[in-house]
């Protein structure tokens, strides 16, 4: 039956699928017999229980389950098919979820994980509530289910990477338009404005250019971390969004620039992905304006309650880079999140990093 209602409509929306799924399952087990749910990732790294049919009591929806507890969060842990014929006994899973359980009277339990192209983007979970065995015709009925509801999974979320991609793309096509245009434009002011200066006679109007000179500086460096800071939000894929702001920079400035990954980059919300990528980008709008850097280096580190992020290159460090000066909004938002910035010079004086930590 799900595979006559698989059509165009409901492959683009994952609900509708997910939905006929857990309808599909009653309907082979029985609505008093069975209840199915479906729990996808959160970004605290473990899962949540987004949908969810057969229920008798309220405790299932919208139930948090961590990475390996229970039966969910084994398969979300270890993604293969896996099921328990005496859930309250079985040593396999952990018992967080017993007195649950027991009050949806379930017995035995079947869960598949929904994966597309080695990723885990969820977990269908079956309870039946009569013992017995499983048999191998409901196994392979569990994973056909498991399999449609992925496919249907992953063309959404290759949808909201493309929609993400192409704002993006959007996004770098206006900097460089502006960077193009507006910078060129300031460039070639402060250069006329430069020459007068040197010509001026008048010691008056020598010193009104040269302010006017620094005034076109500061505002070339406000365009300059716009631009930097254009991609923020774009996408919730942090490593992406650290990426592009690195290459545009490299692109940008001719300054040789690498991104640094170590370990796996968390999932993490949008004001987090925001503030790190904000913080790079601005952080290296300050190497630009303010150093004499040929080298430069972006290192995200994912420590176990907290991600780092160390912006480094081989200029001097100048005193408006110092956090509470160059860096202020960027350092009010990362504190608003529990976390701090800090500068450390380089004990040879050849190099400077500027330094933020995140909880998470």
């Amino acid at each position: 039956m799900l595979g006559m209602l698989l059509d165009i409509r409901t492959v683009f929306d994952p609900r509708s699928v997910l939905t006929l799924t857990l309808r599909d399952v009653l309907e082979t087990d029985g609505r008093q017999s069975a209840v199915s749910w479906v729990a996808l990732p959160d970004p605290n790294g473990g899962l949540v229980i987004e949908h969810v049919l057969g229920q008798r009591t309220s405790q299932l929806r919208r139930l948090g389950i961590g990475a390996g507890q229970g039966l969910t969060g084994r398969v979300f842990e270890q993604p293969s098919i896996h099921w328990v014929e005496e859930y309250a006994k079985s040593a396999s899973i952990t018992h967080e979820f017993d007195h649950i359980i027991e009050a949806e009277r379930v017995r035995r339990m079947i869960a598949a994980p929904l994966s597309t192209e080695g990723q885990v983007l969820g977990v269908l979970s079956v309870g039946r509530r009569d013992a017995g065995p499983f048999n191998d015709r409901t196994i392979a009925h569990v994973e056909q289910l498991a399999q449609r509801a992925s496919f249907a999974l992953g063309i959404a979320k290759k949808s909201r990477d493309n929609a993400a991609a192409a704002a993006l793309a959007e996004r770098r096509r206006i900097s460089e338009e502006i960077h193009d245009g507006v910078s060129a434009l300031l460039f070639s002011i402060s250069s006329r404005t430069e020459k007068a200066h040197r010509r001026a006679a008048d010691q008056e109007l020598a010193q009104e250019l040269e302010t006017l000179q620094h005034e076109i500086a500061e505002v070339s460096g406000m365009v300059q971390e716009l631009i930097s800071g254009w991609h923020a939000s774009a996408t919730t894929d942090l490593r992406a969004e650290v990426q592009g702001v690195v290459d545009d920079f490299q692109h940008r400035t001719g300054i040789e620039t690498v991104a640094v990954f170590l370990g796996a980059v968390p999932v993490l919300d949008t004001a987090r992905v925001e503030a790190v990528t904000r913080f790079v980008a601005v952080t290296l709008a300050n190497v630009e304006r303010h150093s004499t850097a040929r080298r430069a280096s972006v290192t995200l580190a994912a420590l176990p309650s907290r991600l780092a992020v160390a912006v480094s290159n081989d200029g001097p460090a100048p005193s408006q880079v110092r956090p509470g000066i160059g860096l202020t909004g960027v350092e009010a938002r990362i504190t608003c999140l529990g976390g701090d910035v800090s500068v450390v010079d380089d004990e040879t004086g050849e190099g400077f990093t500027i330094r933020a930590r995140i909880p998470l």
